[in-house]
């Protein structure tokens, strides 16, 4: 299956980033690089040539599209200079509807592609609501309603079409903010934003701010991210996951940084073919040496109760050989607070440690098992992990239903393992 991390971490996204990037992808098998720029500027050219169509531009408006291949601190990509000439618009949600459904008529997009413009300009429109305190019907867009907007829009929906990336695997890693003011119709605010928070909220893309200054992530970059995430099922992870890398395409942005890369990076492959399960979590941990053994008994007990995925306690030594205890407790990443606050409540520390960690392990199911003992027929929980290849590399009976049959029957516990070991192994 094809995967793709979206790589914003340095210098943020923008829309026209994010279709260089896209553009640098395709065609990527050509050796000729002239060729294949020319090949990419055309099919760039045909599809502005199309929206200038269906917005009714066609006289009214101009558009210039340079592509330019740059190579830039041992990063090479492409870099759109896109030259725009069109009369000043306040489109609104129906006009900004009927434009892309004109679109649709003159280009042949899939289901997906086409939901996925339409989700982008729902996003925007809908930040934009928020942000304003207007209603959806009465919310324009400014600068966002331009010609090239619907470029990115469409463009992107077009190339992500063409590579097969609707059905992939989407991965996002933090994605820069910047810092400093942003300067547009509404005046200068700090960065980021309000439009683009409200997208980076509402849509849960992970964010830092970065070392550049100025705005790095855009309102159009925002959306195109937040849209392929929501169609994809995309996931926001901290680092790269486990994956082949077959292409990579670099965007870059307009603006240039000294000794830093103003650029966008897909990574495009595929997943490992033995593939492990990972998950993201949180392991807590606090040091005590004047808690008595009833509470940090009571405490482990608790914080299973309260779903924790583990607890465990380690015998340590603390300050002037101090006998103590490590309480470490493995959960959620969004659970940490609660977690930690039981501890700090229930003993006496005044403070823990956390650690934000990744766990990779089997793909594992519970099932259900009858087994016969001494005339008795009694059902049984079998934990069961299996292998990259789809085979049973573990298996155990619930020791919780052991001990149900060990009272009933009065056999011993290694008897009664044994039995339900060899019975579970037979029907697997």
């Amino acid at each position: 299956m094809k995967s793709l991390i979206i790589d914003a971490q340095i210098a943020g996204a923008s829309g026209d980033m994010f279709l260089s990037a896209l553009l640098d992808l395709v065609y990527s098998d050509d050796k000729k690089k002239i060729d294949a720029d020319k090949k990419r500027k055309n099919l760039l050219l045909d599809i502005a040539t199309k929206i200038t169509l269906a917005e009714d531009l066609k006289e009214k408006a101009s558009l210039d599209i340079d592509l330019i291949r740059k190579n830039v601190a041992a990063l090479e990509g492409i870099n759109l200079k896109i030259t725009l000439k069109e009369p000043n618009r306040h489109l609104k949600v129906p006009q900004a509807h009927k434009i892309l459904e004109n679109i649709f008529k003159q280009m042949k997009l899939s289901d997906k592609a086409q939901e996925f413009s339409k989700r982008a300009l729902d996003i925007l429109f809908d930040a934009e609501s928020k942000v304003h305190g207007e209603s959806l019907e009465n919310v324009h867009l400014h600068e966002a309603g331009s010609l090239d907007t619907f470029l990115d829009i469409i463009g992107s929906a077009y190339l992500l079409d063409q590579l097969e990336l609707f059905d992939a695997k989407i991965f996002l890693l933090p994605v820069a903010l910047g810092s400093g003011t942003v300067t547009f119709s509404h005046g200068t605010l700090p960065v980021p934003a309000p439009a683009v928070t409200e997208i980076v909220k509402q849509y849960k893309i992970p964010v830092h701010s970065g070392t550049l200054k100025g705005e790095l992530l855009t309102p159009t970059g925002a959306i195109l991210i937040a849209s392929l995430l929501e169609i994809s099922k995309g996931l926001a992870v901290k680092e790269c996951p486990y994956i082949t890398i077959n292409h990579i395409g670099i965007g870059f942005g307009n603006r240039e940084y000294e000794k830093t890369p103003n650029a966008l990076r897909l990574i495009l492959g595929k997943e490992l073919e033995e593939k492990l399960l990972q998950e993201e979590i949180a392991i807590i941990e606090t040091n005590i040496d004047d808690c008595s053994g009833e509470t940090i008994g009571f405490l482990s007990q608790r914080l299973l109760d309260m779903g924790a995925k583990d607890v465990y306690l380690t015998p340590i030594y603390m300050k002037k050989g101090r006998p103590g205890t490590k309480i470490s407790v493995l959960c959620n990443v969004d659970e940490t607070k609660l977690f930690s606050t039981e501890i700090m409540n229930q003993t006496s520390t005044i403070g823990v440690r956390i650690i934000n960690s990744t766990k990779i392990m089997f793909k594992r199911e519970i099932k259900q098992f009858k087994v016969e003992i001494k005339g008795k027929t009694f059902t049984v929980r079998g934990k069961i992990a299996y292998n990259t290849k789809g085979e049973v590399a573990h298996f155990k009976p619930e020791f919780d239903d052991v001990k149900i049959i060990i009272e009933e029957t009065g056999l011993t516990s290694n008897e009664v393992v044994s039995i339900t070991r060899r019975e579970i192994a037979k029907k697997l």
